[in-house]
């Protein structure tokens, strides 16, 4: 069992049948999901988590950005409680009491509201969106069904195959590796440099962290590929979405393809994670038409 807060348990791949009962009954949300813990934060050695009135304490640390690092409260268990002790904590640290990437129905479950300031953290709103908008394209919207439209005739004679490759398999690992390396572009930030070595953990432990994954190929060469964790039945978390900077597919005509393969296998609704305050995914983000949002906040004293 993970020990209680302050004390922390450093997370590692024959926890997660216990750490994944403690979440079951939440809303699947990818920040807390054992995949993100043990791929972005363990990536930044952070991925550990502690016990607090029967709920997760979880810490998230991202050098040099301030706003959206510190601990995070994941429960629904003696709320008001909980977050002063954490408070508590921090000050006695000499750190600013606060917690960040609070999920809404934590916020629900605080009793006195009053005690507390509550500001939206919309750069770790995690997209909802739902597959029957994205196939058959007479369901997309015009924005995208015009442009899929327009490459689909370019697919004509082409073998275009949706697949998923056995992770259990080094060759397999190394293939999706080797093309992530090929695509990337070379002058990368830091949350660049973050993603990649959060792709590799997943790709690497893909078994263990029961990844699933659907790769694109035209003519036997790869495209694009997707990793993703299933929750339930309908709905899916993406863990990574990469493909080639050929114009050849292009971002319109891959999204059609993924949701093709997600509705093919009973998927209804795929969450395709937060965008981290960058206007670029952001705007690709909002392009899919999201029907909802897993929502989170920060949390500080009134």
């Amino acid at each position: 069992m993970f020990k209680t807060f302050p004390d922390f348990s450093k997370l590692t791949l024959s926890d997660k049948d216990a750490y994944e009962t403690l979440i079951k009954d939440y809303p699947p949300m990818s920040s807390f999901s054992f995949v993100d813990l043990m791929t972005w934060w363990n990536a930044l050695g952070y991925g550990s988590v502690s016990l607090l009135n029967g709920n997760l304490v979880i810490p998230y640390w991202i050098p040099g950005d301030d706003k959206t690092s510190s601990l995070s409260l994941i429960g629904t268990h003696s709320i008001d409680e909980s977050i002063c002790t954490i408070f508590d904590h921090l000050r006695e640290k000499g750190e600013k009491p606060r917690l960040v990437n609070v999920p809404e129905f934590v916020i629900s479950s605080i009793q006195y509201p009053e005690m507390f300031h509550f500001k939206s953290h919309r750069d770790c709103d995690e997209y909802l969106v739902p597959v029957d908008d994205h196939y058959p394209v007479e369901r997309m919207k015009s924005i995208w069904r015009h442009k899929v439209q327009r490459k689909l005739p370019i697919l004509a004679g082409h073998n275009v195959e949706a697949k998923e490759l056995d992770l259990r398999l080094e060759k397999n690992k190394n293939f999706l590796i080797n093309a992530l390396y090929s695509w990337q572009a070379k002058n990368i930030n830091n949350y660049g440099k973050l993603e990649i070595e959060s792709v590799i953990l997943g790709v690497r432990h893909a078994w263990e962290l029961d990844l699933k994954n659907v790769c694109l190929f035209v003519d036997g060469e790869l495209y694009g590929f997707c990793t993703y964790a299933q929750y339930g039945t309908t709905e899916v978390g993406v863990h990574c979405l990469k493909a080639t900077h050929s114009k050849t597919l292009g971002y319109e005509l891959i999204a059609y393809l993924l949701a093709k393969w997600f509705k093919e296998h009973g998927i209804k609704t795929v969450n395709l994670n937060s965008d981290y305050g960058m206007l670029r995914i952001r705007m690709f983000a909002l392009t899919f038409g999201p029907m909802n949002f897993y929502r989170k906040y920060t949390v500080e004293p009134a």
